[in-house]
């Protein structure tokens, strides 16, 4: 489960992302505490989305890519 929020958790933060206004529109009688709440519960995990994704890349960024490994040893 821990792989699958790593490699798919910003995709699964945008849909919960999405759907709080769609539930606003079928249920517009939540009071707006709920609201706020969810908002707040929505951007504390759209920080550590983004903290994650960019560990991920400063981490890809020291690695040597494969592609200069070919250009060193062309394949004859």
């Amino acid at each position: 489960m821990n792989t699958f929020l790593s490699v798919h958790g910003v995709r699964i933060y945008s849909v919960l992302a999405a759907l709080v206004p769609a539930l606003l529109i079928l249920w517009p009688t939540v009071p707006w505490e709920a609201i706020v709440a969810t908002s707040a519960a929505l951007l504390g995990v759209g920080v550590a989305a983004a903290t994650h994704e960019d560990t991920k890349t400063l981490r890809a960024s020291y690695q040597e890519s494969p592609l200069s490994k070919e250009a060193k040893h062309p394949a004859e």
